[in-house]
């Protein structure tokens, strides 16, 4: 199980989400519960399409990742959250290509 950070910022519909420590990736959704989930769901397909074309999966960056993000934002305007993926299901992905 791996622990990645994501970055949730308001919009005129809800929210959008992004994580930084796996580029290209974002989602949205109306409520903070919904986003955190839906970029849960966001983060498991791109990692099965990284997995399919043959490259490594993106580390979290932890602690460090939370600090470059939090000196960069202006924190009334966005939330920090994590979501846990267990990156081991994507094994066997890998051993069936």
């Amino acid at each position: 199980m791996e622990t990645y950070l994501i970055v949730i910022g308001t919009t005129t519909t809800g929210y959008s989400a992004h994580c930084p420590d796996v580029l290209g990736c974002a989602a949205v959704g109306k409520t903070v519960n919904q986003v955190v989930a839906n970029m849960k769901k966001a983060l498991e397909l791109h990692f099965e399409g990284i997995v399919e074309d043959g490259y490594p999966l993106p580390k979290p960056g932890g602690v460090d990742s939370y600090r470059d993000v939090m000196k960069d934002l202006d924190m009334d305007q966005y939330l920090l959250a994590h979501v846990q993926i267990n990156t081991g299901r994507f094994a066997s992905l890998v051993s069936h290509s």
